[in-house]
């Protein structure tokens, strides 16, 4: 948003200016936990908008509420929208969200055919992988269970994140890391890299995934009997997710959460009465 003009006598807000202001809005409310006004901060931003951006936005904010179904109806519009004005930038875009949310709604398939459009047209466009399509490849392979090919996909990715400084990107691979390290039942490399990648998505705010982080590293203290830190883990998840207003993950946790404490609680009995 620009300033205005402290000599002038009337404020004149241009259209660029107000949709600015009203994502900044959404944005800072989002942060703030007022999900239900952040969603009608999105959704007035991309009514205003006459670009796609605003309704990339949107979509962005349902995938990370947790709304998986009008986030995928919002990628798939924009996918038929870019493939109408030949807009790579917003085909690529769309394809990895949809495939993502394709992956956490358990369909699969669709997710690799749709991984390897966006791979395909990645080739075609720079003549290499970019990131975004090294960790989608890698967690199509993860579903395979080709997890070799996972890791090396994965470390690739988080050596050009780190080469770049990009927190987010290199925070999403170690975070990928950690839970393929739990799937290959390593759990001290598990514990290092959702540890390393819970720290980096608490810096940049983004309380989803700093949740899912610590819903991984409780099933990695659980598979080591350590159930006061699965524990701590658990309630910390819960806060992060209520939060965002990332309802599914909070009752995951929450379930999650009462198992540990059954155990706990067999644990604490007198032996004699078991």
């Amino acid at each position: 948003m620009t300033t205005p003009n402290e000599s002038s006598t009337q404020c004149a807000t241009s259209p660029s200016d107000a949709l600015s202001l009203l994502l900044k809005c959404a944005r800072q409310l989002e942060a703030s936990g007022q999900i239900s006004a952040a969603w009608n901060a999105y959704q007035a931003a991309a009514l205003a908008d006459e670009t796609p951006n605003g309704r990339v936005e949107l979509a962005g904010f349902h995938f990370r509420t947790e709304r998986f179904d009008e986030a995928g109806q919002e990628y798939e519009s924009l996918l038929h929208l870019a493939a109408e004005s030949d807009d790579r930038r917003l085909a690529e875009v769309a394809r990895h969200n949809l495939a993502a949310i394709l992956r956490k709604t358990g369909q699969s398939s669709r997710a690799m055919t749709l991984q390897a459009r966006a791979t395909a047209d990645s080739i075609s466009a720079n003549g290499e992988l970019d990131t975004a399509d090294l960790t989608g490849r890698a967690l199509d392979a993860i579903d395979q269970r080709d997890f070799g090919l996972a890791e090396n996909l994965l470390l690739r990715s988080l050596a050009v994140e780190k080469s770049s400084g990009n927190h987010d990107g290199e925070a999403t691979d170690c975070a990928n890391l950690g839970a393929l390290a739990l799937l290959r039942g390593d759990n001290a490399v598990g514990i290092r890299f959702l540890s390393r990648a819970y720290h980096l998505h608490r810096k940049l705010n983004d309380k989803v995934n700093a949740g899912t982080d610590l819903l991984n590293l409780a099933e990695a203290f659980q598979n080591a009997s350590r159930w006061t830190l699965a524990s701590r883990c658990l309630r910390r998840a819960m806060s992060q997710f209520e939060s965002c207003g990332a309802n599914q993950s909070l009752n995951t946790a929450h379930a999650r959460l009462r198992e540990v404490r059954q155990i706990q609680g067999v644990f604490k009995r007198d032996p004699l009465l078991n």
